[in-house]
């Protein structure tokens, strides 16, 4: 039995690794397409291997004059962090209020947040320009951090972790004289550091990712985004400096995967234990 468990194992490895292979050959392919000569991209058979290594795709996007690839890093950077710390702080003080406070309409609103979560983003895009357009906030990065700021989906998770949370714990604290801000800061958020780091993680890759609010919100270029930025260089009959830049803004998506990854397996394994 010992045998062929082994042997069960060894095949559904050699299964999953041939598997997982087929999803890494395109990466692998836009890292060597990156370092090639415009002519050779598209060769067919692929030459895997570049006859001649052109670092200089990579050097020029990132002191390109026209549309440097740091200043789009930089952008790309402000608009991630401060969406990240709003939408933490906000989604987190939301998700308290639904989960351990009670007053009157608590669950109609509750029900009214869910409901908003059916409508598509499309549908606000012409709202939100008249509105952004009248507060003087269309082509600034303001017009991207605003509305990300309020996410249902990050409120409806964390208040799922919150209502797993003994009310004991809070009930305890406020015998001791401590208030609702105190029991949120000191009991509450240490306890669900997981969710919160994931939802950190959901956040960053979102907003780095996204190219149809840019896109709609930003016209000059010194505004635009790492999404923005492949898209102008990808257009350019230089395609593997277009490439290049897309390899450039995987890299932090990648260094930030191999760095949170246990805090999804942490979220998911807590997700399933209640009370």
């Amino acid at each position: 039995m010992k045998r062929r468990a082994a042997v069960n194992k060894a095949i559904w490895t050699i299964v999953i690794g041939a598997l997982s292979i087929l999803f890494v050959l395109p990466l692998i392919w836009m890292l060597s397409a990156s370092l090639k000569p415009n002519y050779e991209v598209f060769n067919y058979p692929i030459q895997w291997i570049p006859s001649t290594f052109l670092w200089q795709n990579y050097t020029s996007i990132w002191t390109d004059a026209h549309m440097p690839f740091g200043l789009l890093y930089l952008n790309s950077i402000k608009i991630a962090l401060i969406t990240i710390v709003g939408k933490l702080l906000i989604s987190a003080a939301a998700a308290y209020a639904f989960s351990k406070m009670r007053f009157p309409g608590k669950s109609a609103m509750f029900l009214c947040f869910l409901g908003s979560m059916m409508i598509p983003a499309q549908v606000t895009v012409l709202p939100r320009f008249v509105l952004f357009k009248s507060l003087g906030i269309y082509n600034t990065h303001f017009s991207l951090i605003l509305p990300a700021l309020f996410d249902v989906s990050a409120i409806f998770l964390l208040r799922q972790f919150y209502v797993a949370i003994p009310s004991d714990l809070s009930e305890s604290a406020v015998i001791d004289g401590a208030g609702h801000f105190r029991i949120w800061i000191q009991i509450i958020v240490p306890l669900t550091k997981a969710p919160m780091a994931s939802l950190a993680v959901l956040a960053l890759v979102s907003s780095w990712n996204d190219y149809f609010n840019p896109l709609i919100f930003l016209v000059s270029p010194q505004k635009y985004t790492v999404s923005l930025g492949i898209r102008n260089y990808a257009a350019d009959i230089y395609v593997n400096q277009g490439l290049a830049a897309s390899v450039s803004a995987l890299a932090p998506i990648l260094i930030l995967y191999i760095f949170c990854q246990k805090y999804f397996v942490q979220s998911i394994a807590s997700s399933g234990i209640k009370g």
